[in-house]
């Protein structure tokens, strides 16, 4: 974890360490919050995809399969990102006030 904050801190050379450790333990606890908050929606989208009385057991693990590689894509994607980025094509694609 140290070296991660002194990593952090030469990324922004103005702020201090305790800043970096913040800013480190701030994005910790949001990953954090995404995950039980997609733990919750995955296990919402079950119930609703299982309750489709059309869709066989194979199909509806077919639908819950790609949803979660969807899922897992889109945050590996947003966790290689810095905040700067994220704005950046947060407003170009219009989803950012």
């Amino acid at each position: 974890m140290f070296c991660l904050l002194l990593h952090a801190k030469q990324n922004d050379e103005n702020s201090k360490v305790c800043d970096s450790r913040n800013l480190f333990c701030d994005s910790l606890q949001n990953l954090d919050f995404a995950c039980k908050l997609w733990g919750l929606f995955k296990a919402l989208i079950s119930d609703a995809v299982s309750s489709i009385s059309s869709l066989s057991t194979t199909e509806s693990e077919i639908i819950l399969n790609k949803i979660n590689e969807e899922v897992t894509s889109f945050f590996n994607q947003v966790l290689q990102m810095d905040t700067f980025t994220l704005r950046q094509e947060a407003i170009s694609t219009g989803k950012y006030p």
